[in-house]
């Protein structure tokens, strides 16, 4: 998907500009819509059999895309903060609620003349209340988009932060709520004042007019979306609703004769198309959101991972560093407390290596340190045994469960380990190859982990007194 111009967009479905598959799927659904209502107008006339589960299957299918896209546009409208999708999810909102209105009306479904106090004319004039409404909320997003959809507009959407606009969520689900009450009580406590619209389930001349005049409605919602530069992905798929809208009111109003026909009939499949097309893209659209959420959360998680590898881990040795030392001694002190276990600590250093350095650069000198902090791995058997660089030229290897002879033995292992690498150090006149030095100490009483380092360290330096290459404990 291409980048959208600003951060808010980015975050919100459909808001980036269509993609050409996209554009061509949203293709192929107008233009077997097109296919198909060239095939059904002959045939519109055509009487049928009168199905009396039809009316309450469909509508309820209705209602429950109609509030569903709802939801939807109303989450995106409380991240993003735009009045727009207000309006959009507010007639989606008022059309789900309507058609509720229109099923309970609907004579022969619930009662013989419907409920709500319905008479012969309340259901076909919901039906117009219904598909007039729908296209002004739609023409309503067109223009009060409008201007976010201009090169360099939308700062205030970018600038927006996610909030709980609860309340403007509220209001205007009470303002469409309020206007179909009003709208279902005209229709049936006040049909005396309305038109007749149907006379014996065939539409009158001032059904016509109406049909024709909010299909011009729904034209005028399409060219304004059409004409919106740059398009997004919901602009394209609300063209595409709009198309079976115009399909379904030409099929009812304009082509058919009487209810319960063939066009009637085929009217409805296209408000279910009109329906269910938009709902389908969102919920297609959120799957693939979630799915890249997904992947970014692995991603992040495996970044994470990777940084606490180099938080804890010497970058030249990837040995556990002087943090991860600290954490994990005090860890196995209080283990070893805790238990009444044996713990060790040896330190380790490497004779004359700052000599080395000098006389064989700073890469020679990485590439000791490197090979001697494998050698001494190698001595560490258990899971629990630890090597890390204390700093510089200076190891250090925790042994859980270890006492002092058993701690000599192991640090006896590893300066034979170093000793093994036969490294060249013309300084070291006595051997003249790498050594190292180490001090043994145990966890003894009440004593810190400082205590412990400090201890250790005082055998080293007794190994180092004593001529190197040694162990003392």
């Amino acid at each position: 998907m291409p980048e959208p111009k600003t951060a808010a967009p980015h975050a919100l479905l459909l808001a980036g500009p269509p993609g050409r598959s996209q554009i061509r799927f949203a293709l192929a659904a107008v233009l077997f819509s097109v296919a198909t209502f060239v095939i059904v107008v002959p045939l519109a006339t055509l009487p049928v059999a009168r199905v009396p589960a039809f009316i309450p299957a469909y509508e309820s299918a209705l209602a429950i895309c109609f509030v569903i896209t709802a939801a939807l546009l109303f989450g995106q409208y409380n991240f993003s903060q735009r009045p727009a999708l207000l309006v959009l999810a507010s007639g989606y909102l008022f059309t789900a609620c309507i058609v509720v209105a229109h099923i309970l009306s609907f004579p022969g479904v619930f009662s013989a003349t419907g409920l709500l106090g319905a008479g012969p004319q309340t259901s076909v004039w919901l039906y117009v209340f219904w598909h007039g409404g729908f296209p002004f909320f739609v023409l309503g997003y067109a223009l009060l988009d409008r201007d976010a959809s201009e090169p360099g507009a939308g700062s205030d959407a970018a600038s927006a932060q996610p909030g709980d606009n609860t309340a403007g969520i509220v209001l205007a689900a009470t303002i469409a709520l309020t206007g179909v009450c009003g709208m279902t009580l005209l229709a049936s406590a006040g049909q005396a004042l309305l038109p007749t619209l149907l006379l014996e389930d065939h539409p009158t001349p001032t059904l016509a007019a109406l049909g024709y005049a909010f299909w011009l409605l729904s034209l005028l919602a399409l060219f304004s979306l059409w004409r919106r530069r740059p398009r997004t992905m919901l602009d394209l798929w609300l063209m595409v609703v709009l198309c079976g809208w115009l399909f379904e009111v030409a099929l009812f109003v304009i082509f058919n004769t009487a209810r319960f026909d063939l066009g009637w009939y085929a009217s409805r499949l296209y408000g279910l198309l009109a329906a269910s097309s938009l709902l389908i893209v969102l919920l297609l659209e959120t799957a693939t959101q979630n799915a890249r959420l997904a992947q970014l959360t692995h991603e992040l998680s495996e970044a994470n991972r990777a940084l606490e590898q180099l938080s804890l881990h010497d970058a030249l040795t990837t040995l556990p560093n002087r943090r991860f030392f600290d954490a994990y001694l005090a860890a196995q002190i209080a283990i070893a407390r805790r238990h009444g276990r044996a713990l060790a600590l040896v330190m380790c250093d490497v004779d004359a290596f700052k000599p080395y350095n000098d006389d064989y650069g700073h890469q020679a000198g990485d590439e000791c340190l490197k090979r001697i902090a494998a050698a001494l791995q190698s001595c560490c058997h258990r899971p629990a045994d630890m090597v890390a660089r204390y700093g510089g030229e200076e190891f250090a290897l925790i042994l859980p469960e270890t006492t002092s002879a058993d701690a000599a033995r192991i640090a006896e292992e590893a300066r034979r380990a170093v000793a093994e690498l036969k490294m060249l150090h013309a300084s070291v006149p006595a051997a003249a190859q790498i050594s190292i030095s180490a001090g043994v100490a145990v966890l003894d009483g009440d004593m810190s982990a400082q205590q412990l380092i400090r201890a250790a360290d005082r055998n080293l330096f007794e190994a180092k007194r004593l001529g190197r290459n040694r162990v003392v404990s």
